[in-house]
């Protein structure tokens, strides 16, 4: 892929510590510790049986430590492909409730070890803590992601940065904004069409402006769409050429940034919006093709005139001279 036009997006959280930060390294350990002992379970399930206390002497016994072993390698394998999503944790602290529940049956089981049980029941009651205590912060650094997108542009920084600061051109290039008027030096309001139809606007307030630097804002409290926002202007190495890098959280109705809303909304339209002010700073406008304009089967042929969508016409009609078998 040509890297001028690479567009690049991921989350703040995936970034940080090469993985290790917002407890993402604790997750992959409880991912290891899980499929460890869902392993033993399944090897050695007379022997972990009588080690914790439980009877081993009947076939039951075996048949539910290999169940437990089993749904210890799932949820542990789980988070070992997703150490960053807060769901395969949620999953242990259930396989935890359920663990305890069973070595309190095994309490009032004749046969078994109570000294045993008791201790095991203090394990598994730790190994719980920590479970929700990683399930919690997993979950709250997951909301407070930021959706990150970049696309390198040829044209230099201050250039890229005086186009982007006049906030009036933004809807040139972001087809979600109908309109954005600017009401002093760091105050504006945005007006954005809703998915679901009708608009929304918002006013926000600029709280950083380096020119060529960066640039970031916020909307005033109490608007009914919370964004935050940082774009940045670096110089690409050997060239004088820009990549652009932008950061937003969003949140809807008061409430907090939001992972889901980030991914399924402002991610693809940042990348889209980044991919049209590449094309409006290089080529001076944005440029559609007939597959960018409908989304499903259609024919090969120009749209309709009137339409939004509509191109300039391509084919030119020529009413036949001649008919098969006829004179013209």
């Amino acid at each position: 892929m040509n890297p001028i036009s690479q567009v690049r997006s991921d989350s703040r959280s995936q970034q940080i510590d090469n993985g290790t930060g917002n407890g993402i390294g604790l997750s992959r350990g409880l991912g290891l510790l899980g499929v460890g002992l869902g392993v033993t379970e399944l090897a050695f399930p007379r022997a972990l049986a009588g080690v914790v206390g439980v009877d081993a002497r009947g076939p039951a016994s075996s048949t539910i430590v290999r169940a437990m072993g089993v749904r210890e390698i799932a949820s542990g394998v789980a988070l070992l492909a997703a150490p960053a999503h807060p769901a395969p944790l949620w999953t242990r602290v259930v396989g935890d409730a359920i663990d305890l529940g069973l070595l309190g049956l095994a309490l009032t089981t004749r046969g078994s070890n109570r000294r045993r049980l008791a201790i095991a029941l203090g394990a598994i009651a730790g190994i719980a803590a920590i479970d929700i205590f990683a399930s919690r912060r997993r979950a709250l650094a997951s909301r407070r992601a930021s959706v990150i997108a970049a696309v390198t542009i040829n044209k230099p920084p201050l250039e890229v940065y005086e186009f982007f600061r006049k906030l009036e051109h933004l809807p040139q290039f972001m087809d979600y904004l109908a309109s954005v008027e600017v009401l002093g030096p760091r105050r504006s309001r945005w007006t954005a069409v809703l998915p679901v139809g009708g608009t929304a606007s918002w006013e926000a307030e600029i709280l950083e402006d380096r020119p060529g630097s960066a640039l970031s804002w916020c909307s005033v409290e109490g608007s009914p769409i919370q964004t935050r926002g940082r774009v940045t202007f670096t110089r690409t190495p050997g060239r004088n050429m820009t990549e652009i890098r932008v950061e937003l959280q969003l949140a809807v109705l008061g409430g907090g940034p939001s992972t889901t809303l980030a991914r399924l909304f402002a991610r693809p339209q940042i990348k889209a919006d980044l991919r049209r002010l590449k094309q409006v700073l290089e080529t001076g406008e944005v440029l559609y093709s007939d597959a960018s304009q409908h989304q499903l089967p259609h024919p090969a042929q120009p749209s309709l005139p009137g339409r939004r969508d509509a191109a300039p016409r391509t084919f030119i009609e020529n009413p036949p001279t001649a008919r098969k078998g006829g004179t013209p």
